[in-house]
């Protein structure tokens, strides 16, 4: 039987790093030989009613000088003072990183933004389009059957991914 409390923990964390990438995918600029993140007044508006709770997280790191130690300490942070004992109970989020299912949404997300690179590249998407759009490739048939195929697989099976090239 699924936990909902369990799979509705997979996608708030994963949305958390979701976001966290998008953020850093567009609003990361190098000054002086440093890498700030620097998310306009008008976007983080935007994110405020759209994602008040992710909202935090900009709140947490604009205009502030990152790496990908700093950002995964900052979403690891914001997960654990979000979810970890106050929306969740303190034993799902760790469960949550330890989960295939977590392991397999990440990769998927990973393999999205890779093969779409060029297209998320073209303008300044906001994140609910980079949520539709990745909705809408996990939804694709050829999609639909590699993850099952990937919810199956035992451990070490070598899938191959998807080679669908609509564009999302």
């Amino acid at each position: 039987m699924k936990n909902r409390a369990f799979d509705k923990a997979v996608e708030d964390v994963s949305e958390v790093f979701m976001f966290d990438h998008w953020m850093r995918f567009y609003f990361i600029f190098e000054e002086d030989k440093k890498l700030v993140v620097r998310v306009p007044k008008e976007v983080a508006s935007q994110i405020e009613k759209e994602f008040p709770t992710l909202h935090g997280l900009v709140e947490l790191t604009n205009n502030e000088e990152i790496d990908q130690q700093k950002s995964t300490q900052n979403v690891c942070s914001f997960i654990g003072a979000r979810f970890d004992g106050t929306k969740y109970s303190d034993k799902i989020i760790p469960k949550v990183f330890d989960s295939k299912e977590f392991k397999i949404e990440t990769y998927l997300f990973n393999l999205w933004i890779k093969g779409h690179e060029s297209h998320l590249e073209s303008e300044v998407m906001t994140f609910a389009e980079w949520k539709e759009l990745y909705a809408q490739w996990k939804n694709m048939d050829e999609v639909k059957h590699y993850i099952s195929r990937l919810s199956n697989a035992g451990s070490g099976a070598v899938i191959q991914p998807p080679t669908c090239t609509t564009v999302q």
